[in-house]
C-alpha cells in the first residue's frame, strides 16, 4: 500500500498520542472516517497493536517493574515468537532487546500482584525463557 498524505497525518497525529476526536478536526474527517482509515493501515502494517502509554504517576496505585529475561535459544524465529507473546500482555508497556548477558528488558505496569502473576504464569512458563531477573520501582523521578 503506497501511504497517502492524509494517512501520514492520521500516523503522525496517533503518534503525538493525539485523540480520535482531535484528529478529526485536524484532518478534516469524520470520526467514522478516521477509524476507516486506520484500520486500512493496520491491515497494512504500519500500525500494529494498540498500546494505552501512562505516566509512572498516571499510573495511580498501580506500580511498575523493569524485567531483565535471558532466552535459551536466540534465532529470529524464537525471538520473534517471544516478542509476539509479550505484546498480548496489557501489563507490558515496552520491549527492549538488548546486548550483553540480558535479551530483553521488558517495562511492566501493574499492581505487585498482578506482575508477580505474569512473571510466575506467563514468562517462566514460556519453553524458551532461560532465567529472569526483576526490578520493582518503589520511586520515579522525571528529569
Amino acid at each position: 500500500m503506497r501511504m497517502k498524505e492524509k494517512d501520514s497525518e492520521i500516523l503522525e497525529a496517533l503518534r503525538r498520542g493525539d485523540s480520535i476526536a482531535n484528529i478529526s478536526k485536524t484532518v478534516g474527517f469524520p470520526k467514522s472516517t478516521i477509524y476507516y482509515h486506520i484500520n486500512k493501515l493496520k491491515r497494512a502494517g504500519f500500525i500494529k497493536g494498540l498500546r494505552v502509554a501512562l505516566t509512572y504517576d498516571q499510573a495511580g496505585s498501580e506500580g511498575a517493574a523493569i524485567m531483565l529475561v535471558s532466552l535459551i535459544k536466540s534465532n529470529l524465529k524464537d525471538v520473534i515468537a517471544f516478542e509476539d507473546k509479550l505484546q498480548e500482555n496489557s501489563l507490558v508497556t515496552d520491549i527492549y532487546s538488548v546486548t550483553g548477558d540480558w535479551d530483553f528488558v521488558l517495562i511492566l505496569q501493574g499492581n505487585k500482584d498482578e506482575i508477580t502473576k505474569f512473571l510466575r504464569e506467563s514468562i517462566l512458563s514460556m519453553p524458551n525463557v532461560n532465567r529472569t531477573h526483576s526490578l520493582f520501582i518503589i520511586k520515579h523521578l522525571e528529569v
